[in-house]
């Protein structure tokens, strides 16, 4: 667990704008999460509330017949959060807040975080 809690401090501190990130099973129990002294919210209601987002858009992906799904953003006025796929259980999130974000760069760093976290869970 603490490599995991090491490299979700390493994707925020590369992404302009992250405020927390997180490991969470699609069932909406965290695994890992790292969220800034400014963050102000609540992680376990944010990751539970993630998790049927994605189970939801998981299933459109599916009835559609759009293959497997792979991401998703939820933006508001003031964050953005995007979820990325690790595999059939779990998902990785990076929340970004404040005037600059990256969103680019917390896509990309996403997608290498879930590379690197199939690996931990394995």
């Amino acid at each position: 667990m603490e490599q995991l809690q090491e490299r979700l401090n390493d994707a925020i501190g590369r992404v302009m704008g992250a405020v927390a990130a997180g490991v969470v099973g699609i069932d909406g129990i965290p695994v890992a999460e790292f969220k800034k002294e400014e963050a102000e919210l609540d992680l376990s209601i944010a990751e539970a509330e993630l998790a049927s987002i994605v189970a939801e858009a998981r299933r459109l992906a599916l009835d559609a017949k759009g293959g497997d799904f792979e991401e998703v953003f939820v933006r508001a006025k003031e964050l953005t959060l995007v979820a990325r796929m690790v595999n059939a259980d779990y998902f990785v999130f990076i929340l970004l807040g404040g005037e600059l974000q990256n969103l680019g760069l917390a896509r990309f760093e996403l997608k290498k975080l879930s590379q690197d976290v199939n690996s931990l869970l394995s």
